[in-house]
């Protein structure tokens, strides 16, 4: 059974806010959020306008504030953190998980960067630099520092003392790091391995030393790969000379395949993706949406007047056979719908590595004779329906025809777009749902028109 929006999560929350705050119950409310979780809170945040976002933000315990910002959109963030001094933001980023602190300041306050890190406690703030300092969106920005890891010549027992007096920051015991007294990575041992051996067994003993490492520079699209692909509950970071720095959780990774499938859907309905449109509907400007959408909508645009070159080209047949005008929006319809069911699968098969540029030849064969059978079948049943219209034998031939060589042709090059793409260092996304109905509108109403002359003899 499908589940609901996650607005249901906080739908009571929000009229609860939304009357106290016209109420002026604040009094009540306050004692409320004390026991509302922060990505419940910060739902509500989202869909709240600039004034009540302060007013409710106001009510919260500078810990619960913390946790409130680091589930937030960009967006409502900006607005809250605007009205907040230097030494404020500060003492709410000592309390955040270092990593997302870093993600904040370069995300969402970037020209306060200097000031906010000195509003910082230092410690803090140097670990905020060392993470400021890998690439965006790379491993190095999304780990942390803060890992359980053991000597090799401890025993469990030994494990075991060390992991009961453990820092509470530190972000999961659910595996442990077995590092060299240089720092350099060699194994790693699961909680579950610890608390079943014997009390006297060595960890060198117990410790896995077939590792998944990555080192900081590597994309946050890898990351989020390789935790899926080997179901990791999280992945070490080493540097070039095996010195462990970090990890990364998979509740950050969870987050990156939100985002990143997000900016691919935003994408491939010809939108341009980053942080200012994968956001809440409501917290995103109307500018912001127009800017984003009128560049492919403009040049699609352009790109569709060449169907009306097609059809002004063939306005004498259209002239002498009017029925021809009534199968058009079926013909390249069928075009369109079948051609973006093969980019779709494409992409996705690019995406997780499953297809590469050097299996063009394969891809274009299997989607081509893919086409051709999908066309046979429409194109048997496009036939009949033309017959039943009351449409000559001549017509329903055309029509079945040609709807067999448009889905061949869709196939065909639904198959070719995106991989061409990927070759050229273009997002296949970007470029290949509104391409391929463009192609097909226009391409599909030439081999329309051509067989049509070809049949009917016109």
């Amino acid at each position: 059974m499908a589940t609901k929006p996650n607005i249901v999560l906080y739908d009571d929350l929000e009229k609860q806010v939304r009357s106290a705050i016209i109420t002026k119950s604040q009094t009540k409310l306050r004692a409320q959020l004390v026991h509302e979780h922060p990505a419940n809170i910060a739902g509500v945040m989202d869909r709240l306008t600039h004034l009540q976002r302060h007013e409710l933000f106001d009510l919260l315990s500078i810990e619960k504030k913390a946790k409130v910002l680091d589930e937030m959109s960009i967006t409502a963030t900006r607005q809250v953190l605007d009205r907040l001094s230097p030494k404020e933001i500060g003492a709410l980023l000592n309390l955040m998980p270092m990593d997302e602190a870093a993600e904040m300041i370069y995300t969402d306050v970037p020209k306060r960067k200097n000031e906010l890190l000195a509003a910082m406690a230092p410690n803090q703030a140097a670990e905020v630099k060392k993470l400021l300092a890998y690439p965006p969106e790379s491993a190095g920005r999304m780990m942390t520092e803060k890992f359980a890891h053991l000597q090799k010549d401890m025993t469990a027992a030994d494990a075991l003392a060390y992991v009961r007096k453990i820092n509470k920051k530190v972000e999961t015991v659910t595996d442990l790091y077995v590092l060299e007294k240089d720092g350099r990575l060699i194994g790693v041992v699961s909680l579950r391995d610890l608390v079943t051996a014997s009390p006297k067994q060595r960890v060198d003993k117990l410790m896995n030393t077939q590792l998944v490492t990555i080192t900081p520079e590597k994309d946050q699209e890898e990351v989020a790969y390789l935790l899926s692909h080997y179901d990791y509950l999280a992945i070490p970071v080493v540097a070039n000379d095996g010195k462990m720095l970090g990890i990364i959780p998979v509740d950050d990774v969870i987050d990156v395949l939100v985002a990143e499938n997000t900016e691919d859907i935003l994408k491939f309905g010809g939108m341009e993706g980053g942080v200012a449109i994968d956001q809440p509907y409501f917290t995103i400007p109307i500018f912001t949406v127009i800017r984003k959408r009128v560049g492919w909508l403009l040049l699609l645009f352009l790109a569709e007047t060449f169907t009306g070159t097609v059809l002004r080209y063939f306005e004498s047949e259209l002239a002498k056979v009017v029925a021809l005008s009534f199968f058009i929006p079926l013909l390249i319809g069928t075009g369109g719908n079948t051609g973006a069911q093969t980019v779709s699968t494409l992409i996705r098969g690019l995406a997780l590595g499953e297809v590469k540029f050097s299996d063009i030849w394969r891809v274009i064969l299997r989607e081509s004779l893919s086409g051709l059978l999908i066309g046979i079948l429409l194109g048997v049943i496009a036939f009949g329906r033309s017959l039943l219209w009351g449409s000559s034998t001549q017509l329903a031939m055309t029509v079945g025809l040609t709807i067999l060589v448009i889905c061949t042709w869709a196939n065909t090059i639904g198959s070719l777009i995106p991989l061409l793409a990927y070759k050229l260092k273009i997002d296949p996304a970007v470029v290949s749902a509104p391409l391929i109905t463009t192609l097909v509108d226009a391409t599909g109403l030439a081999i329309y028109m051509l067989i049509a002359k070809a049949i009917l003899g016109l």
